[in-house]
């Protein structure tokens, strides 16, 4: 029951900066701050990044927080990739029993030794969250099987899809250890005998083992009878979320919350061979998304209202991609959808383009929090991919070294590696492997 979001606590909330020994170390890449005199999207960016490199000129290092080096693609070499890449292929191109968590933003208010009651602060994270794993394991349950799919794939280690087997039979079959087929007490708040409808943003990145699942079939290791019971606890979840009021209510989220409970049921609709429901349901829901999450300038009104308004238009973003690569997989081109009113994805990436670049210089909403790239930035390496638009390379050369440095630092919990997969992936018209979370 880990609490997955509480916005309300009474703690103070803690300073994160960047230690200045780390700062100023000799090497260290510190992205130039842009000059942005215009915020066209359709002008040419001028500036020139300073990178410094080492002698191959192919890489070049950050310091951690502990100032252990931490080497990378050097972002002019990997822009030159990338575009290369895109020529080559054009081609290509075109063709515990419940699961439960604290509520992430909901924190205690009284100073009554329970807490209660906890009332909600949008944009705050509730201290408690991590007391309950639940949130956190699920996650990595999820990763973990991504990961070890993928292992297989490349490597042809049957170790791995052994390992994958014994992690899905622990969540999702084994009587004393599986999770139940609901999210009837995810991010509940202390004092509140049940979840919210919130907590089935929880379960989203369920994606990520689902892709990497059909990988692992061709080993002898991979046990057909327990994938047999996972898609039968996928059904029975399936059916919580389309019949209750908690995943009906997240359903018709304006928001994030709803553009990933699409996400979600494209993904067990595919997995559970209900090919034709989600090829309706992937047109259907992406372009829902557009006409009501976007407005004509790009700018995507549900997300900005919120204090974190950054993160947030970035994080429904990831959700788009993921919505448009599965409509483009089932033969709808949701990349270039164009909503009544001119509303895009497209528009959505170019609207942040220049915020990025200044570092959220006049950005018109509240953000309490810093404006922080990595996230950002790899959707801008698939947007290049997706509309050849040199601008996308430009700003990528000038944003992957705050990126990385972000990364270094730990101030996201990001991998470190580049998107390579993810890059082969969508030109290739598989899934989008490993790059939004």
């Amino acid at each position: 029951m880990s609490w997955r979001y509480g916005f309300f606590w009474g703690a103070r909330k803690q300073d994160v900066s960047f230690p200045a020994s780390v700062i100023q170390q000799p090497e260290i890449v510190e992205p130039p701050k842009p000059q942005i005199t215009s915020t066209d999207n359709n002008k040419k960016i001028k500036n020139e990044p300073i990178e410094k490199t080492l002698p191959s000129n192919k890489l070049s290092t950050v310091y951690d927080v502990n100032g252990n080096p931490k080497e990378y693609t050097n972002s002019r070499y990997y822009a030159n990739y990338l575009s290369i890449l895109r020529q080559q292929h054009h081609q290509m191109l075109s063709t515990l029993l419940n699961k439960a968590d604290n509520a992430k933003i909901f924190l205690a208010k009284s100073k009554k030794k329970n807490g209660l009651p906890y009332i909600g602060r949008d944009g705050y994270v509730n201290p408690e969250i991590e007391t309950v794993k639940d949130y956190s394991l699920l996650r990595k349950l999820f990763k973990d099987v991504e990961n070890l799919g993928f292992a297989y794939y490349f490597t042809r280690n049957d170790s791995y899809v052994e390992k994958s087997v014994y992690r899905i039979k622990e969540w999702f079959i084994n009587p004393k250890t599986k999770m139940n087929p609901n999210l009837n007490y995810a991010s509940f708040i202390k004092g509140h005998k049940s979840g919210r409808r919130t907590g089935v943003l929880d379960m989203h990145p369920i994606y990520r083992m689902l892709q990497s699942i059909p990988l692992m079939r061709s080993s002898h290791k991979w046990d057909f009878s327990v994938e047999k019971e996972l898609k039968d606890w996928i059904s029975k979840y399936y059916q919580w979320l389309e019949t209750t009021s908690l995943g009906k209510d997240e359903k018709y989220s304006k928001n994030n919350h709803g553009t990933y409970y699409d996400v979600q049921a494209v993904y067990l609709l595919s997995y559970l061979d209900r090919e034709e429901e989600a090829r309706k349901y992937s047109r259907e829901a992406l372009i829902n998304r557009v006409n009501k999450g976007i407005l004509p300038t790009g700018q995507q009104p549900h997300e900005t209202k919120r204090p974190t308004s950054w993160f947030y238009s970035t994080f429904n973003l990831q959700a788009l991609f993921l919505l448009a690569e599965r409509s483009q997989y089932f033969g709808f081109d949701g990349w270039n959808y164009v909503g009544p009113k001119g509303q895009t994805i497209k528009k959505a990436v170019d609207y942040l383009l220049p915020f990025a670049l200044s570092n959220g210089k006049d950005w018109p909403f509240k953000n309490i929090k810093e404006f922080e790239v990595n996230s950002f930035v790899r959707l801008l390496e698939l947007a290049f991919v997706i509309w050849p638009d040199d601008k996308y390379l430009e700003a990528l050369v000038i944003l992957r070294p705050k990126a990385k440095l972000e990364q270094a630092l730990e101030y996201r919990n990001a991998d470190w590696e580049d998107n390579y997969l993810c890059v082969w992936s969508l030109m290739t018209n598989r899934q989008l492997w490993t790059c939004v979370e």
